[in-house]
C-alpha cells in the first residue's frame, strides 16, 4: 500500500472496516451450512442454504446499483452492516434458546447475502469519492487484496473456530466483526 493512502484518514477507516466485516463474512459463509449439516445432517438443505447466499445478488443485484446511486452510500453501508450483525446474532440466540430451525438458518443466510449485495456497491463507488485520483489504483488494490486474503483466512478461522469455540461462540465473535 502507498504511504499516501495509509495518510487517508477516510479510506484508513473504510479499509480496517472492511477488512474486519469481509473476514466476519468470510467465517459465516463457511459457518451457516455447517451449521445446517449438523442440524439437519441433511446434504440437500446444506446445499438450499449455501445457494440461498448467491441468490440475492441475482434477485437484487441491479436494484442495489439504483438504489446506492440515488442514496448517501456512507449510510447504506453502516445499516446494511448494521442490520447484518443484528442477523449474525440471531444465530447464537437461536442455539442458545432453542428456537434454530433450518428455515431460520436460510433466511438469515438470504438476508445476510441481500444486505451485503447493497453494502458492496456502496463501498466500491464511495472509495473514489474519499481518494484522489493519485491515490485510487493502491486504494483499490489494498481493498482487494484484503478480500482476497478474508476469503483465504476466513475458512481457516471458521474451521479452527468451531472446534475451539464452538458454533454459538463463533457467531457470536463474528456478529462483534
Amino acid at each position: 500500500m502507498s504511504a499516501s493512502i495509509i495518510k487517508n484518514r477516510n479510506f484508513v477507516f473504510l479499509w480496517i472496516g472492511h477488512l474486519i466485516s469481509h473476514a466476519g463474512d468470510a467465517v459465516y459463509a463457511i459457518a451457516l451450512p455447517w451449521l445446517m449439516l449438523e442440524l439437519t445432517g441433511s446434504k440437500s438443505l446444506t446445499a438450499l442454504v449455501s445457494m440461498s447466499a448467491y441468490l440475492p445478488a441475482l434477485l437484487f443485484g441491479l436494484l442495489a446499483g439504483v438504489i446506492v446511486d440515488r442514496y448517501d452510500r456512507k449510510w447504506i453501508m453502516i445499516l446494511s452492516d448494521v442490520l447484518r450483525a443484528l442477523l449474525v446474532v440471531v444465530v447464537p440466540l437461536s442455539l442458545i434458546y432453542g428456537f434454530v430451525t433450518p428455515l431460520l438458518i436460510g433466511m438469515v443466510t438470504f438476508f445476510l447475502s441481500t444486505f451485503a449485495t447493497l453494502f458492496y456497491p456502496a463501498r466500491d463507488s464511495l472509495i473514489p469519492q474519499i481518494t484522489s485520483p493519485e491515490e485510487l489504483p493502491a486504494a483499490n488494490s489494498a481493498i482487494s487484496i484484503s478480500g482476497q486474503m478474508s476469503h483465504l483466512l476466513g475458512p481457516l478461522f471458521a474451521g479452527v473456530g468451531m472446534s475451539f469455540l464452538g458454533l454459538t461462540h463463533l457467531f457470536t465473535a463474528d456478529a462483534l466483526s
